[in-house]
């Protein structure tokens, strides 16, 4: 009688251990390679690449909708094209402001990448900030991904990324 008590109790351990503890590596998610290509070749095209895509706009509406019935939407064009201007303009900011601190960005290396959760309570969609510890040039900076959301098992951001020199 202990044993099925004794395998079923190591078996919720594991379970709970395993939900607790596990991470996705963000190392190799999609959202950190296309920031990180971006920032070394210096191309807008490849930063665009982070922003949600027309069909994943049109899945997070009726979402959003549902959660804030007030909230006057904009349409999926008006969104992307918003999305776009800003993103652009940011990764502009973020190019500049690196190079006036001596960043090469040809050369940066990826040193680290973790994740924190930061749940946004009106939209039940994984949110988190993913920071990039990266260096270059005998400088160490974090580019951080602040309000990243997992739709549709892809992460996006959604909110200006952040360069801080450490």
């Amino acid at each position: 009688m202990k044993r099925p008590i004794h395998f079923l109790f190591i078996i919720i351990s594991l379970l709970v251990y395993n939900t607790s503890f596990a991470q996705e590596d963000f190392s190799y998610t999609e959202v950190v390679n296309s920031v990180f290509n971006a920032l070394k070749t210096q191309s807008e095209k490849e930063f665009l690449k982070i922003l949600p895509t027309t069909n994943e706009v049109e899945y997070l509406i009726p979402i959003v909708k549902n959660a804030q019935p007030k909230e006057n939407i904009p349409s999926v064009d008006t969104i992307i094209s918003k999305f776009e201007i800003k993103a652009i303009e940011n990764f502009k900011n973020i190019s500049k402001r690196g190079n006036s601190f001596g960043v090469l960005w040809e050369d940066i290396i990826l040193e680290k990448v973790s994740y924190k959760n930061n749940p946004d309570h009106n939209v039940p969609i994984e949110r988190g900030s993913i920071t990039m510890e990266c260096s270059s040039n005998d400088k160490k900076f974090l580019i951080v991904l602040k309000k990243s959301y997992k739709i549709q098992d892809t992460w996006r951001v959604m909110d200006p990324i952040k360069f801080t020199l450490l």
